[in-house]
């Protein structure tokens, strides 16, 4: 799976931040290259070329310049974990498409049930109080309720 990039940040002493299009957030140790490849030792010497990383079309991968690059999938697995990927809390913005999220709580899930069970009308024309569905939420209307009054 090819993993895209939201956000990239040079730290102090040759350490990147990056946060992916999922939330999880890693930090990378660029100084661990230079010994695989001798280029990337002018990242190291140079903090202003080092400053100058930046997300490259698409999302999957960085760059400084035309010769040096890494792929996102480097950060993804190599890269020590900050935060990991989170489940999105109702309110929140979507970090993939910058939706907000509208999930319901229990509480306004039930206050929800409760209306759709009561009303008479849908968007201008008569719900039909006979509908296996009406039937349903009526039913479980009366079954929260006892449950409810059962409770002391």
């Amino acid at each position: 799976m090819f993993h895209k990039l939201n956000r990239i940040k040079a730290l102090p002493g040759s350490m990147l931040w990056a946060e992916f299009k999922d939330g999880r957030e890693v930090v990378y140790d660029v100084s661990g290259l230079v010994e695989v490849n001798p280029v990337f030792g002018n990242l190291v010497r140079n903090p202003g070329l080092f400053a100058q990383v930046r997300i490259d079309p698409g999302g999957y991968g960085i760059s400084w310049n035309d010769e040096l690059d890494l792929e996102a999938e480097e950060l993804w697995n190599c890269g020590d974990e900050v935060k990991s990927s989170y489940e999105l809390a109702p309110g929140c913005t979507c970090p993939v498409c910058g939706q907000k999220l509208r999930r319901h709580s229990e509480a306004q899930a039930a206050a929800s049930r409760a209306n759709l069970a009561k009303r008479t009308h849908k968007g201008g024309r008569p719900v039909n109080p006979n509908s296996k569905r009406q039937k349903r939420l009526a039913e479980r209307m009366r079954r929260q309720n006892s449950t409810v009054e059962d409770k002391p």
